[in-house]
């Protein structure tokens, strides 16, 4: 146990890691067991008798089991404070804050009032415990540390936690004091309230606040506030600063709360207007979106508005939310716009996207666009509509966009459009055009992904051979493709890909293909994981002898290649891929990759998974996977996983409220009734 005290991180407040326990492991498991069966009376003997860190321990157990005789014992920890283990009646406080027992207010009180705190970490102890108990008494108190000239972070949180009549017009008039170092903060809580009686204050620091992130937080907190508030006369004019803000959340914020009146939605649409195309309007974005997101807001002006808005504005990325704004607002005139818009071709698949989204397609009106005489845009953007409709009877209408003849963007279009639509006639001609290396490698990559689509058997050795093709593009989509196919062989080949394959693109693209295929490639990836994670581990090491680029290239160790295969373990049902997850949890590559390791092995919820999760448990160098790991025993509830987790809170005093959490979660199976 020697490596937990050398990571172990000592925190005063009860949450997270902790030092290693002092106290003998059996009084530990003793506790954890009491607490299993819901047993007051041996946990409150134990606060009474055991030793201070034994105690501590089953005061915390005390507080998640919630009781009238726990609270009794805890209050007569926090009475006896004349000794000298200052934090084990602190951990007394902390519990009797947890359990909301309102007893306890007046010994709080009475601690801060006579000045037997020593250091502002007991303070602010006590001040979170009245904050998580309440009360007009706990309010009172935590109005007055308010009113000192730097009131702690812990009062603000304990207040927007109460959220009570008195603390607006406390708040408000300490708001000001607090602007210059903890104004956001302030401003937080102010929003947590959700008084109306915030409005002028923070409708003011919105527009003239010091900081973007004090504007912001403050439109935060008005948004907040119930829909039916009034606002006060100037509100709007304050807001339209906002609206104009480079930065696209606050101008999104500003947007939404300009909707909520008649006189903003009124700004709103004079945003839109595009008679000065020279003079572009940056909030057109934002209020475009407020627009999609509340249509009910709106009528036919704005839809006039957005209609020209499409036909007129200068960058392509108004134009594309402005269609997305007519699409939610439909109607016959939206509808009109739209496919006028097709012709676009800066935003065809915008405008098409949203066409097929309509409630009512106009199916008819796309079709009639396939004639060789509509625009080639037009017809472009009516192909990759009637695919994302799924009209399955335009597909021999699409197969003369084929020809070498017609535009490249209408034919990739079209290739996109057969392979959404499953047709399987079209496999010959995709085939075809997939083989020729004359095409372009964009168009052949396109036929090889509608090829995935269809997902013929014809098609499968194209596939296989175009995974050695020299274009990039072509493999990747190969690699892609052939995850249709769930077979060992098609497994044993993208497996290959993604070990030997110089382009990382390749690689991940085979890693997905590998996850759709499932259980049968488990051992294809179990493989990649002992190649892979070896020369990852070095590379993460102060190893003197580092890799050279090209074992890098050939080994595909980069963190987004480890965490697209395990996601692809995680895709695979059942117990077979745990082993390979669980030397993924416990390499030494990248730390952030093995958390989601260890959850995909906690989520199966199987009992093949309890051995692998409590080794993780054990594993004293890697201790990110273990919250997962302890969530994931409580769920399956077996005895052995009970046994981990008790043993785990014997010997450590890591992730102390997580392994409390598995521990409520066990008693609550272990206390049920049987059927």
């Amino acid at each position: 146990m020697g490596c937990r005290d050398r990571h172990a991180a000592v925190r005063g407040d009860g949450g997270g890691r902790g030092r290693r326990s002092r106290g003998p492991p059996m009084r530990h498991e003793g506790v954890a067991r009491m607490r299993l069966r819901g047993d007051v009376e041996g946990l409150c003997r134990t606060v009474r008798s055991g030793d201070p860190d034994t105690a501590r321990r089953a005061m915390e157990m005390l507080a998640d089991i919630g009781d009238r005789r726990a609270s009794d014992v805890l209050l007569r920890c926090v009475t006896k404070k004349a000794t000298d283990r200052h934090w084990l009646w602190l951990a007394a406080v902390d519990a009797l804050g947890r359990l909301q027992e309102r007893r306890a207010v007046p010994l709080l009180i009475g601690l801060l009032e006579r000045g037997e705190l020593e250091n502002p970490g007991q303070e602010g102890t006590v001040l979170r415990a009245l904050g998580a108990i309440g009360g007009p008494e706990a309010v009172r108190v935590l109005l007055a540390e308010l009113a000192q000239r730097s009131p702690r972070s812990v009062v603000l949180q304990a207040l927007a936690r109460l959220r009570t009549p008195e603390t607006t017009p406390a708040l408000l008039i300490a708001l000001w004091r607090l602007l210059p170092w903890r104004g956001v903060e302030a401003v937080r809580v102010l929003g947590a309230l959700r008084d109306p009686h915030t409005v002028p204050a923070l409708l003011y620091l919105a527009a003239y606040g010091s900081s973007p992130s004090l504007r912001t937080a403050a439109l935060e907190a008005l948004t907040k506030l119930p829909e039916g508030v009034s606002w006060p006369a100037p509100a709007e004019p304050m807001l339209q600063p906002a609206l104009r803000d480079p930065d696209p959340v606050t101008a999104r914020l500003a947007a939404g709360l300009l909707a909520r009146t008649p006189e903003g939605r009124s700004r709103l649409h004079s945003c839109l207007l595009a008679h000065r195309p020279y003079n572009p309007e940056p909030a057109r974005i934002p209020v475009c979106a407020v627009i999609r997101d509340r249509p009910d807001l709106f009528g036919s002006a704005e839809v006039a508005a957005l209609a020209k808005l499409l036909a007129r504005a200068p960058q392509p990325a108004v134009r594309r939310a402005a269609a997305k704004a007519l699409g939610a607002l439909g109607g016959e005139e939206a509808v009109a716009a739209l496919l006028t818009a097709l012709a676009d071709e800066r935003a065809t698949e915008a405008v098409a996207s949203v066409l097929a989204e309509l409630a009512t397609p106009p199916i008819e009106r796309l079709l009639a666009l396939l004639d060789d005489g509509a625009d080639s845009a037009q017809r472009r953007g009516a192909t990759v509509a009637l695919g994302l409709i799924g009209h399955a009877p335009a597909a021999p209408l699409f197969l003369p966009a084929l020809s070498p003849a017609v535009p490249l963007p209408l034919r990739t279009a079209t290739v996109d459009a057969l392979g959404e639509l499953r047709h399987r006639p079209a496999t010959g001609p995709l085939t075809a055009l997939a083989q020729d290396v004359s095409e372009p490698g964009r168009l052949r990559a396109r036929a090889l992904r509608a090829l995935g689509l269809i997902a013929v058997p014809e098609s499968l050795p194209v596939l296989l051979a175009e995974l050695r093709d020299p274009t990039e593009a072509v493999r990747v989509r190969a690699a892609e493709a052939l995850g249709a196919y769930p077979t060992r062989v098609v497994a044993d080949k993208l497996g290959e890909a993604a070990r030997t394959d110089e382009s990382s693109d390749v690689a991940r693209a085979a890693l997905h293909a590998l996850g759709r295929i499932g259980i049968g490639a488990v051992p294809v990836l179990r493989a990649l994981a002992d190649h892979m994670v070896p020369l990852a581990s070095r590379i993460e090491s102060s190893n003197p002898r580092l890799p050279t680029p090209t074992e890098i290239a050939h080994a595909s160790p980069a963190p987004e290649l480890l965490r697209d295969l395990i996601a692809a373990l995680a895709a695979c049902p059942g117990p077979a891929p745990i082993p390979a997850l669980e030397l993924l949890a416990t390499s030494a590559g990248p730390r952030r990759l093995r958390v989601p390791a260890a959850q995909a092995i906690a989520e199966r919820h199987i009992p093949q998974a309890v051995a692998a999760l409590s080794r993780l448990l054990t594993d004293c160098h890697h201790d990110e996977g273990h919250p997962a790991a302890l969530r994931g025993l409580a769920r399956i509830g077996s005895e052995q996983a009970t046994d981990a987790v008790v043993a785990y809170y014997a010997n450590t005093a890591f992730y102390r409220k997580e392994v409390r959490q598995a521990l409520t979660t066990l008693a609550r199976t272990e206390q049920r009734p049987p059927v």
